[in-house]
């Protein structure tokens, strides 16, 4: 009989990040592989066209609020500057679609990075803290995979907000 061939070592901490990336295991272990290869930043394509919606999406709360901020911020900003400046409704479009374009690339090439961090994070976090592999793997699940709870929230505040603007015109 013939020798097995050697399997390729694998992650013994594998099984965990499957259970805290879910659905998308697969494409977030080749990430991770990647991450810690060296390659720190890697685009997401989610990340890009949806932004602030796939942080919310990939419980990146801290992170979603931080992009809000300062999204808020340069907005407030770029409204004085094109005020200030009586630049033309052309090119104030054109800053405008020129700092969408630039958040949009920043979260899409920064997203892997934060939710990799992230998950390193929780990952070590729940195996010093839980007690058995059962109770690791739950926990995990839970506070890895997806949401929607955030999306509901803003839905319904916007929903609301239309209902108010359309009572009190």
């Amino acid at each position: 009989m013939l020798p097995s061939p050697e399997t390729p070592e694998t992650d013994p901490q594998e099984a965990y990040y499957r259970a805290y990336f879910g659905v998308d295991a697969d494409y977030y272990l080749r990430k991770l592989a990647q991450y810690r290869a060296g390659t720190k930043i890697t685009f997401n394509i989610g990340a890009f066209f949806f932004g602030i919606f796939w942080m919310l999406y990939r419980k990146l709360y801290i992170a979603g609020l931080a992009v809000i901020v300062a999204l808020t911020a340069e907005s407030y900003l770029l409204g004085m500057a094109i005020a200030h400046y009586n630049i033309s409704d052309g090119n104030a479009k054109l800053l405008n679609n020129a700092s969408t374009l630039f958040w949009s690339l920043l979260v899409g090439f920064l997203g892997n990075w934060l939710y990799l961090r992230q998950a390193e994070n929780k990952v070590n976090q729940a195996l010093e803290e839980e007690d058995n592999e059962r109770d690791t793997m739950a926990r995990l699940t839970y506070e890895g995979n997806i949401t929607y709870i955030p999306h509901i929230i803003i839905a319904a505040l916007i929903l609301l907000l239309l209902l108010f603007f359309q009572f009190n015109s």
